[in-house]
């Protein structure tokens, strides 16, 4: 006989929103003029994995997911903030440059 267990998915759908949006942040931070934007996209990453984190936790489903995701967003936020830095004081620094 076939278990007939419907099995939840709930917060799975912001976690896989925000492991996409992790991702393209993380590519677009390496970017020098468009930079700016992985910021916008890693907060929403963060945003969203957490949402994803709270819905799952609380349907008592799998958070691995939602878990990754947000590590991924963290890593994202660092990764442009550091990076918005540096191309900035690298910018800075050749305008004084004759």
């Amino acid at each position: 006989m076939e278990n007939s267990f419907k099995t939840s998915n709930s917060g799975e759908n912001f976690s896989i929103t925000a492991l996409v949006l992790g991702i393209i942040s993380i590519i677009v931070a390496f970017i020098p003029c468009i930079n700016v934007v992985a910021l916008v996209t890693s907060l929403l990453t963060v945003i969203f994995a957490a949402v994803g984190l709270f819905r799952a936790t609380n349907a008592n489903c799998p958070t691995l997911l939602a878990k990754i995701s947000l590590i991924l967003g963290i890593v994202a936020l660092l990764f442009s903030v550091i990076l918005v830095l540096v191309y900035g004081l690298i910018i800075g620094a050749l305008s004084f440059w004759d």
